[in-house]
């Protein structure tokens, strides 16, 4: 997989992300399931969101702790996630067409959108409205490299969704006037970003010429984007 690169995980997503992709790329299917169930463990506790008094709101440095890292900038208040972005988007892009040559290879016509996601038990599914659902789920099951490699991906999305949810509320929070309106602010952003999290499955579909990331989809969808 080409992942982003090791300096930008650990800068970014710190521990988080380091626990996932520490999974060696070899490692049995069993055992990588069971470490990514760990992981799914850890992503929930690492990206909780902070607790705070009832009518108040975290301040954009209290978020920062626990979901930013060096993305935010504590002078300004800001939260740079540009390069980041780019730096996923272009692993994605570089995992599809790693992944369309896998298909062409096992003669699956790559005509026509597969649609990803991952299992509580780090299996990835593939959507049975794929005529070959079962032939590209064996490509993965027989690949434990290319299985790992969309974990990967997928995981960097959602968190990038999440991250990029948290940057809105920090750009409103530097905006409002009141206490009041952050605390406001507060009760949506959390409100969605909880829910968010709780949809996230790691869902991507990969179109003849197009990969669209669901976290990325719900991110629009909720007026975040």
């Amino acid at each position: 997989m080409s992942a982003m690169s090791t300096a930008a995980s650990t800068s970014v997503f710190g521990d988080l992300m380091n626990a996932h992709q520490t999974v060696a790329s070899n490692t049995p299917a069993t055992v990588a399931a069971a470490k990514f169930a760990d992981y799914l463990e850890e992503k929930q506790s690492a990206g909780k969101l902070p607790s705070v008094a009832p009518g108040r709101s975290p301040t954009p440095d209290q978020l920062a702790k626990v979901l930013f890292g060096t993305a935010y900038d504590p002078d300004t208040k800001t939260v740079r996630l540009e390069k980041l972005a780019a730096e996923v988007q272009k692993g994605t892009a570089e995992f599809a067409g790693q992944f369309k040559q896998r298909l062409t290879a096992f003669g699956v016509a790559a005509n026509m959108p597969v649609e990803l996601s991952t299992g509580v038990d780090g299996r990835i599914i593939v959507d049975n409205s794929h005529p070959k659902a079962a032939e590209i789920a064996k490509i993965f099951a027989d690949d434990p490299v290319l299985a790992q490699a969309y974990r990967n991906i997928a995981a960097q999305n959602d968190q990038l969704t999440l991250m990029q949810a948290g940057a809105a509320y920090v750009k409103d929070w530097n905006a409002a006037k009141t206490d009041g309106e952050r605390t406001a602010l507060w009760n949506r952003y959390s409100t969605l970003m909880n829910k968010m999290t709780s949809m996230f499955s790691g869902r991507i579909t990969f179109g003849p010429s197009t990969v669209v990331a669901e976290s990325q989809q719900m991110l629009r969808r909720m007026g975040l984007s």
